[in-house]
């Protein structure tokens, strides 16, 4: 307010003469469109303020405000936007005002209710126009109009200006809002910040038109700036604006700090089927699996978590996407200590079992349901799933099993049908084998075969060592690794299954050739007791002659099959330590029922004599002269290890009646001569532990006669015509042992039968 010093009195009134105030001035020169004088009037006054060393009143601050927003809003109603946005930061103008007229960017910010303060002499020179690109328009129609032709809205020269202007004004709303936000900062740091609600909505204005800024005009680096620093963004808001401008690493950004889960993943499911792209995100897949796991391991984990990570890992076993990944997510996500199902926890890799199915015979409702959802997304995935279910989660479930089972001989068939190559490799191996060890055979028969101590690889070491490394390979193995280890699926149905199979197969196939997976049908004989068959099927099919010995002097204890096993458990271990990818299998003991384990196996020297008999029956199938007598020599050779090796189980006499008379004796000379060796030497043996023993009843007697003599005793001898008494006078002569056995004077100390040798 102006003070008078002077007064002017008249006959009529008073009069006073004031000078002319800031505000008075300021609004003349507007009026004038002076508006360069009337930036200097209001920077003059600024200046008197901050370096004038007087004390500024309230109104005197607010004053100057009010004058620094009439000159900003003039400018913008003349479209001088870089020095209205100058002049209205100056002046203090509430942001929310400055962003109101720009709609497109102002979105639903501002809603019906929103209020802001401001000058009431300011609201009325506000621009009447409800937008920039209105203002812009209604400028040009005053300066150019009615010059150009058809019209200003219509001429490519002012056309190309109205863009150039509209571009001004969002560069003077970026930075205008960008030295609000640096106001806030210092203010915070000053201690000086506010964080009431409407502050709050100014804040919130803000830092949303300026991610909308950014993501327009692709200042990637403003954005993530803004992003990792404290910020009030509305994110419903610049949702559609980032996917519009393609800052979806942006968005990731936005959702994963505000806890989105599931817009978050969605986005990250777009990028990973390619339908949106972005360079600051290279491994989308990397990115999600690390979320889902770090949500799944957080110590506030929830029921919720753990369906959002098996729903989206579930969505990664697609065959399209990255199924490893995903199945590796649903692992950690079921066998997570953070669990509360009631289920025990999933025992260490290193200690993993198939226990007896007797105690927990149901498979978890979850397993079951998370099981068919992989089998209807990807067949391949459940198949290592149930792996997953019975080598670390120790399944014990039936039904589990048997579809495992099954899995893996369609697996295999589905590698031999599919291609050619894989069947050719197996039938070459499998001949090599066969070959190898017959040609071995032949070559030692001419030698010495009862001196022969080379013994052939069983066929699965063969085949594990010299295959190349192949999914099929790996498949093959640890189908046969399962088929051995496990006794909780239905042996007859898996055999028929792989008969059947075969069949169609050979059907298809030109010429006349062994079944392929005969290792594994003897493996399914052993299951179901068919001694026979098992060692027909290792020595006529596979030619695997240590197998069927190791299998005919397998443990005879109480177990599934008597303990007897095709692959047993030292070599199951080898070979899951030496093939890569089947590690999980080295530790895996095997399973069997209850029943199976109270069963009582065949001796081993019946098996032996059974074994013993088909070695003998390999020539009755050759027709031709010259192939019978390879394959007698072949006999000969495989009679005489069995009989060197295991001939300790052997009768002598049961050998020589099984054999042909036409064979020479010197492929008996070593079994009959360690035969009689091992027939003398128990002999010997008994007649040695005999006389031990009599000699050790002689010095028992020779110790206890002197205490029995001392004692008392009566010796009852026999008399001449003892026939001829009568009943009665025998009854009379009857000695009372108790009383002739008790002496007259009974010592009070005990009596050493065994007296120390040393005190003698």
């Amino acid at each position: 307010m102006s003070r008078s010093l002077l007064l002017l009195l008249g006959r009529h009134s008073v009069q006073s003469l004031v000078p002319a105030t800031l505000i008075s001035q300021v609004e003349s020169l507007l009026e004038s469109h002076r508006i360069p004088h009337a930036v200097d009037l209001a920077d003059q006054e600024r200046r008197r303020q901050l370096y004038g060393g007087v004390n500024i009143d309230e109104a005197e601050a607010d004053q100057l405000q009010y004058v620094y927003q009439r000159i900003g809003f003039q400018c913008f109603k003349e479209t001088l936007f870089e020095d209205a946005g100058k002049h209205l930061f100056e002046g203090g103008l509430d942001p929310r005002v400055l962003v109101s007229y720009f709609p497109n960017l102002r979105g639903e910010l501002n809603g019906v209710d929103n209020t802001v303060d401001m000058f009431g002499g300011v609201a009325e020179h506000m621009p009447p126009e409800s937008s920039v690109e209105e203002i812009i328009a209604a400028n040009l129609v005053r300066n150019y109009s009615p010059h150009l032709s058809p019209n200003t809205r219509e001429a490519p020269s002012t056309s190309e200006l109205r863009k150039i202007l509209l571009i001004a004004a969002e560069d003077m709303l970026e930075a205008y809002l960008r030295k609000c936000r640096t106001r806030r900062v210092l203010e915070n740091q000053s201690g000086g910040g506010s964080t009431s609600p409407n502050r709050q909505d100014e804040y919130a204005v803000v830092d949303t038109v300026l991610v909308k800024l950014f993501a327009r005009s692709e200042k990637t680096k403003d954005l993530y700036a803004l992003l990792q620093e404290p910020h009030y963004i509305v994110l419903p808001e610049v949702e559609t604006m980032l996917v519009e401008n393609g800052q979806y690493n942006a968005l990731c950004e936005l959702h994963q700090q505000m806890g989105n889960h599931d817009n978050l993943l969605e986005i990250w499911a777009k990028l990973i089927d390619g339908e949106w792209s972005d360079e600051d995100i290279s491994d989308p897949v990397g990115a999600m699996v690390v979320y889902l796991h770090n949500l799944n391991e957080r110590p506030d984990k929830s029921a919720t978590y753990t369906q959002l990570t098996q729903k989206w890992a579930l969505w990664l076993m697609h065959e399209k996407r990255v199924p490893k990944e995903g199945l590796k997510l649903l692992i950690s996500s079921r066998s997570s200590p953070a669990r509360t199902s009631g289920r025990r926890p999933a025992r260490h890799q290193n200690n993993k079992s198939i226990s007896n199915p007797d105690s927990d015979a149901n498979l978890d409702a979850e397993d079951k349901k998370l099981l068919f959802g992989i089998r209807e997304i990807n067949p391949t995935a459940a198949l290592q799933y149930l792996e997953y279910l019975i080598l670390q989660r120790g399944s014990k479930a039936r039904d589990i099993h048997m579809e495992y089972a099954t899995a893996c001989i369609d697996e295999l068939m589905g590698y031999l049908q599919g291609e050619e190559g894989i069947e050719k490799l197996w039938r070459a191996k499998a001949s090599s084998y066969f070959s190898s060890s017959s040609s071995s055979s032949s070559s030692s028969s001419s030698t010495s075969p009862a001196t022969t101590t080379s013994t052939p690889l069983p066929f699965i070491s063969y085949f594990a060592f010299t295959t190349p490394d192949s999914p099929s390979k790996r498949a093959r193995l640890k189908t046969l690794l399962f088929l051995q280890v496990s006794g909780l699926y239905d042996v007859s149905v898996i055999k028929e299954r792989i008969l059947s199979a075969s069949d169609e197969h050979s059907k298809t196939a030109k010429g006349k050739h062994k079944p392929l997976l005969s290792l594994e049908l003897a493996v399914l004989e052993s299951k179901l007791g068919n001694h026979r068959a098992v060692l027909e099927c290792l020595v006529r099919e596979v030619g695997d002659g240590v197998s069927a010995e190791a299998y005919c002097t397998g443990n005879n204890r109480p177990g599934s099959n008597g303990g007897r096993q095709v692959i047993p458990t030292r070599l199951c271990r080898s070979i899951a330590e030496n093939t890569e990818g089947l590690s999980n299998w080295k530790s895996v003991v095997t399973a069997t029922t209850k029943e199976a384990s109270e069963e009582k196996g065949v001796a081993n020297g019946t098996l032996l004599r059974m074994l013993l008999e088909v070695y003998m029956s390999i020539g009755d199938a050759e027709k031709q002269p010259s192939s019978r007598i390879d394959q007698e020599q072949v006999q000969q050779v495989q009679v005489a290890r069995l009989l060197n090796s295991q001939g300790v189980h052997l009768d002598v006499r049961d050998v020589i009646q099984t054999l042909p008379s036409s064979w020479p004796l010197h492929l008996l000379s070593s079994f009959i001569t360690r035969s009689c060796r091992r027939t003398l030497h128990t002999s010997h043996e008994g007649q040695i532990l005999k006389m031990v023993s009599l000699g050790e009843n002689w010095d028992v007697k020779e110790r206890t006669w002197s205490v029995l003599r001392e004692e008392g005793f009566v010796v009852e001898e026999a008399t001449d015509g003892g026939d001829d008494y009568k009943g009665e006078e025998v009854e009379n002569i009857v000695l009372n042992e108790k009383i002739a056995l008790s002496p007259s004077d009974p010592s009070p100390w005990p009596v050493d039968v065994f007296p120390d040798p040393k005190e003698a």
